[in-house]
């Protein structure tokens, strides 16, 4: 990784990816495939949208915030990445979604705050048949499945906490072959001594989605 220029600032970053490579890999994303992913700006949202836009997907970011997502689709340098405004309204937001045309997979890891956001049946009635959804998020209670849809369009649906050993392998080696970058993030390096003002930076920075990061070191 020193031969990449990495140091421990960027490699911190990669617990982050880990966990939703550790989703798509488990639904079989594919080069050339289209995914949606949703919530698209947060922490793992975001870490997501690198890792399948690295596995060669095409991304459709969806979330609530218009301003953001602009500004994360910004951060890329080529076209295979799409957004998408969550607006509460399931029809509407359906026929945005279809909009890009035929979607794979759909990556949910919304948080318990979203457990009555209408997005997830949005995005589940907009996969072709056969399409898969990686369910990795903390949605609290049941949730709404349309059954009949699931079932007349072979969608396969799978849960997925965190990843696998071959995982964390597999992932490494996309970083070293260079199809994986990491940094990107504004990241604050503590000395050990000033572990307090590290974690202060840290609580700081909890509601940036990812952006920010605070590495203490020896």
């Amino acid at each position: 990784m020193q031969k990449l220029g990495y140091g421990v600032e960027e490699l911190q970053d990669l617990s982050r990816l880990l966990v939703p490579y550790g989703g798509l890999k488990d639904i079989g994303l594919s080069p050339g495939e289209t995914i949606i992913i949703a919530p698209a700006t947060g922490a793992f949202g975001s870490a997501a949208i690198k890792v399948a836009l690295a596995m060669g997907a095409r991304v459709i970011a969806l979330g609530r915030n218009a301003s953001t997502l602009e500004k994360l689709a910004a951060s890329y340098s080529h076209s295979r990445i799409e957004i998408c405004q969550i607006t509460g309204d399931e029809k509407v937001d359906l026929k945005s979604l279809q909009a890009f045309g035929r979607i794979d997979a759909f990556f949910d890891i919304s948080p318990p705050a979203a457990s009555d956001s209408t997005h997830f049946r949005s995005c589940m009635l907009a996969l072709r048949k056969g399409g898969r959804v990686s369910l990795m998020g903390g949605l609290r209670g049941e949730l709404t499945i349309p059954v009949k849809v699931v079932v007349s369009m072979d969608l396969r649906i799978r849960g997925k906490w965190m990843y696998e050993r071959q995982d964390v392998k597999d992932l490494i080696k996309m970083v070293e072959i260079g199809v994986l970058g990491l940094g990107g993030q504004r990241v604050e390096r503590f000395a050990l001594e000033d572990w307090e003002k590290g974690f202060d930076a840290a609580a700081e920075f909890a509601g940036m989605g990812g952006a920010a990061a605070a590495v203490i070191v020896p």
